[in-house]
């Protein structure tokens, strides 16, 4: 297994674990990362292929030191102030377990409790009681699911920051799972019925138009080169 440090700090306050691919370069979210206000943490970057990305994550919090775990992606972009926002936040608010930040760029998320995992912040305790990510949903809705589980079983609260930002390449890389759609639907019926069916006419339409892939053709039209 590779595990890779390219920052480390004496007792870090926040662990940053970002799981990735041999294929994939991680030079450039590093790269922002040595630019954060904050300097008390570490970044943990869990390159294997033969891992999914729930195992993968699950393996930087194992081998965490932080008593907060920010996770993101190997793509994305984080501003200066990223880090020293997450730790103002778990400093200011002593049951929370869990914080969702906004993301911007390609992907637009202003917290609704879908707990996007390029920009998900948690106590590392919480998260190991817990059980970390689940398998079953690697590739879709495994941050969700675990967000959920986090709000279900963590001892503490879970909440949104607006100013916990994150900036995200042009096009995500995530396609649509129906039966992971379907499990998650089946394991958490409430949960899901209030946060992901949409509520309203437009809501609806724009929910079928992304089920049948028309945002994604959009998408490879405006991004052309950048889609992966």
């Amino acid at each position: 297994m590779s595990v890779q440090r390219p920052i480390t700090a004496p007792s870090p306050e926040i662990s940053v674990v970002i799981p990735t691919l041999p294929s994939n370069d991680t030079a450039t979210v590093v790269e922002y990362l040595e630019r954060q206000t904050f300097n008390g943490f570490e970044v943990i970057v869990v390159n294997d292929a033969d891992l999914d990305i729930c195992e993968a994550r699950n393996e930087g919090i194992k081998v965490s030191n932080g008593a907060v775990v920010a996770l993101t992606d190997d793509d994305c972009q984080p501003g200066p102030d990223w880090l020293s926002t997450i730790r103002n936040a778990f400093q200011s608010e002593t049951d929370l377990v869990c914080l969702e930040g906004s993301v911007h760029g390609g992907r637009t998320y202003e917290g609704t409790r879908r707990y996007v995992g390029c920009n998900l912040a948690f106590d590392r305790e919480a998260a190991r009681t817990v059980g970390g990510f689940r398998s079953d949903y690697a590739g879709w809705r495994d941050d969700t699911e675990f967000g959920w589980r986090m709000e279900r079983d963590a001892s503490g609260q879970c909440g949104y920051s607006g100013r916990v930002r994150m900036h995200h390449p042009p096009v995500p890389r995530a396609k649509i799972d129906e039966d992971i759609e379907a499990r998650l639907r089946s394991e958490y019926p409430d949960r899901y019925e209030e946060i992901i069916v949409p509520n309203s006419a437009l809501a609806r339409i724009n929910d079928w138009l992304w089920r049948r892939g028309i945002w994604d053709a959009i998408d490879r039209i405006r991004y052309r080169g950048d889609y992966q």
